[in-house]
């Protein structure tokens, strides 16, 4: 009994103090348990979890590697780069690249970067090589595909003395601008036979006008020949100060062509000679080596495109950097303009102004059946001082696949001309590569032999025949 007393005793206080205490117990759930993934899916419930973690956006290429000039000698030894740095050798031999130091408000971008190239090195140190074995101390050199603006080669021989992205005087390339402009303008005057009096280089402002009587040429002659009395006739005549310098900006001359490079220039001047001057080339346009490739490469389709010569960018880290996108090529004529373009300049390399550069001392062509459209411009200048000299154009003239365009300066002791160059060139592009050229076409630099020093009498004749520009 005394054992049945306690135990009641010991559940009357354990209620109690349940009682005292406000409790009112509930049934205990059970803890929720998550259904497999598999489960979920068969029971159409969505999966729980953690999202994946944000993609890391690329950090921006930054605007100085933009705008680094990749032109001279040392992007042909990336190895010897990347020795110098402690860096393993190996590479792709079939691309150029440097390894250029972040700029230091970059954090973001471990240094040193490697910015790979579009250039074709074996074209590329061809081009070099050219240069260094006929003595041409003051030349830019670019060669580009006229379809994406990819840039093939991009060679200067000083970047401090004749930097290839300041302008520089236009000289007769203006004269294709001036050629589109007049036929688009005003077809059937465009195309009446041009009149003209004495040296046809020679301009004066009696001459800007037609004269009764003279001699004649055919507007595919003029330009071929590069007449700068007929150019300036149509600058005058058929086009007039606003139709002139609209042409010049629809072919992209006054805007910046790439990064780092300087926008051109125009100037139209005060009176109707100065006019006739800006459309024959002999005053008023400056532009950069960019901008008369561009202008090349526009006879292939009408079109103007930009250039861009960057592959690949990677950090230290081998972090992927951003690049700017292309944009959109501009359409600045038609392709039935362009073409009839090319078909008339084809004449410039066979007959007009560029012919010594594209055939040998024999009268055979450089590049056997590949025929190149192009123009070319000289005209003296300052800075640096000498005889400016350019070429520009496309081959082949039927179906075009590159655009070359070469400025240089010819100095007293240097007489190896830009269409000389050019064709020397597109000759290494296309001959050496694979493509069919004549056995005399291809042995030509060879066997002619020259120097730049030599034949100087042979070239005087040339050099004050086109004194005023050509």
């Amino acid at each position: 009994m005394a054992a049945l007393a306690a135990s009641l005793s010991a559940f009357g206080t354990l209620l109690a103090r349940r009682v005292s205490a406000g409790s009112n117990p509930q049934p205990t759930a059970a803890a929720p348990v998550s259904p497999s993934p598999q489960s979920a899916a068969q029971h159409g419930a969505p999966e729980v979890g953690l999202a994946p973690p944000p993609k890391e956006e690329p950090e921006p290429l930054p605007a100085e590697l933009l705008a680094h000039l990749p032109v001279t000698r040392d992007v042909l030894e990336p190895a010897a780069a990347l020795v110098a740095r402690g860096a393993d050798a190996a590479h792709d031999d079939d691309s150029l690249f440097e390894l250029l130091p972040s700029p230091p408000t970059e954090t973001a971008i471990a240094s040193p970067v490697k910015v790979e190239y579009t250039f074709d090195p074996q074209l590329t140190r061809r081009i070099f090589d050219l240069l260094s074995e006929r003595g041409v101390q003051l030349a830019n050199i670019i060669v580009m595909d006229p379809a994406t603006g990819r840039l093939l080669a991009y060679v200067s021989s000083d970047t401090q003395r004749f930097p290839p992205n300041r302008t520089y005087p236009a000289a007769s390339l203006i004269k294709v601008v001036t050629a589109a402009a007049a036929l688009h303008h005003d077809r059937e005057r465009a195309e009446q036979p041009c009149h003209f009096l004495g040296s046809p280089y020679q301009l004066t402002p009696a001459r800007i006008n037609p004269p009764r009587r003279g001699q004649t040429v055919t507007l595919e002659r003029a330009l071929a020949t590069s007449n700068n009395q007929c150019f300036a006739q149509l600058a005058v005549h058929t086009l007039g100060t606003d139709a002139m310098v609209d042409a010049i900006k629809r072919f992209g001359f006054l805007r910046p062509p790439a990064p780092g490079h300087a926008a051109g220039t125009v100037d139209p001047g005060a009176d109707l000679y100065d006019l006739g001057r800006l459309g024959c080339g002999l005053w008023g346009t400056w532009i950069t080596p960019l901008h008369a490739v561009q202008l090349g490469a526009s006879l292939a389709e009408g079109q103007i495109v930009d250039p861009w010569w960057i592959e690949h960018a990677t950090d230290a880290q081998g972090r992927e950097l951003e690049l700017p996108p292309h944009h959109a090529p501009r359409q600045v004529m038609t392709p039935a303009l362009a073409e009839e373009l090319r078909s008339m300049l084809v004449e410039t390399t066979v007959s007009g102004t560029a012919r010594r550069g594209f055939h040998d001392r024999g009268g055979n062509p450089l590049l056997g059946s590949i025929q190149v459209a192009g123009k070319t411009g000289s005209l003296n200048g300052t800075d640096p001082a000498g005889r400016y000299e350019w070429f520009t154009g496309v081959a082949p003239a039927d179906h075009p696949s590159v655009a070359i365009a070469v400025v240089v300066v010819l100095q007293q002791r240097y007489w190896l001309h830009a269409s000389q160059i050019a064709g020397e060139v597109l000759r290494s592009y296309f001959c050496e590569s694979g493509a069919t050229c004549s056995d005399a076409s291809t042995s030509s630099a060879a066997a002619s032999g020259d120097h730049p020093t030599r034949h100087a009498s042979r070239h005087s004749r040339h050099h004050r025949l086109h004194a005023r520009g050509g």
